[in-house]
């Protein structure tokens, strides 16, 4: 075999490499704005993936991560958010009718603290300095706001709906209770 031989092969196989073109990556032009950056977010028409079973009424929904999944695919148009947990105590007057034994009625006032909770979640652009938020109040009975479990709960629903909102993305109905559809298998 001469090195004439050896040598075309190399040939062939460069020229083949040379002939196979590399996928192009198609590079995304970048926002100049918030409110174009999220209409080409919801151009993608992207959903949270419904991943979480709720044996109770026989649902899935898409769950907090599901949907941070879903609304970061915003980043490569210049999208990014926060949520801040927010809360004011406020002082209520209060006046208390008893009634009595005798018939008659006393009538008492007084002060109550009771602390509003709401979830506040903003977009930001990472060129333009407009927002866009909302809040979303952090629905849990008085007698339950010092239970860690039940107050952590009713905070990741304020961030999902609160996201889901203000991206756009889809709502699946899993407050059945709310609606008073118990037991409904909804999506």
């Amino acid at each position: 075999m001469n090195e004439e031989n050896i040598e075309q092969p190399k040939k062939v196989e460069e020229e083949v490499k040379a002939q196979k073109k590399e996928p192009k990556v198609q590079k995304i032009e970048p926002s100049k704005t918030l409110v174009d950056a999220l209409n080409r977010f919801q151009e993608l028409n992207i959903s949270a993936l419904k991943s979480t079973d709720n044996t109770f009424f026989k649902s899935t929904y898409a769950d907090l991560t599901s949907v941070i999944d879903a609304v970061n695919q915003g980043a490569k148009y210049g999208l990014c958010f926060t949520q801040q947990v927010q809360y004011k105590n406020m002082v209520l007057d209060k006046q208390m009718v008893d009634n009595l034994k005798d018939g008659t009625t006393k009538t008492t006032s007084g002060q109550v603290v009771t602390r509003d909770i709401w979830v506040n979640t903003t977009i930001y652009h990472t060129i333009d300095d407009k927002t866009i938020e909302c809040c979303v109040p952090v629905l849990i009975n008085n007698a339950e706001k010092d239970n860690p479990q039940k107050m952590g709960s009713a905070i990741t629903y304020a961030k999902r709906y609160g996201l889901q909102a203000l991206f756009g993305l889809g709502q699946d109905d899993d407050a059945n209770e709310a609606t008073g559809n118990k037991g409904v298998k909804n999506g």
